[in-house]
């Protein structure tokens, strides 16, 4: 199955238990591979997820549920 790669900018601020239960959550929806906070920076958050499952759209629609919110990252 085709993988894609998304960054998030998450424009609220969020300690490390915030962190892990966003990432606990998304990677609990069906399409979502996997996660993450890198490099410590409690803002970006990368995601990768399989294209017939996910788009950038349900992306930032689901984190909104979850009661945070975010902007994509151009990435390159």
């Amino acid at each position: 199955m085709p993988e894609e790669k998304l960054e998030v900018y998450i424009l609220e601020d969020m300690d490390v238990t915030q962190r892990g239960w966003l990432v606990m959550k998304l990677e609990h929806e069906q399409g979502i591979v996997g996660a993450w906070f890198a490099g410590g920076d409690q803002h970006r958050l990368t995601v990768h997820y399989e294209r017939e499952h996910f788009s950038h759209l349900t992306l930032l629609d689901t984190i909104k549920h979850l009661g945070f919110h975010g902007e994509l990252l151009q990435s390159g």
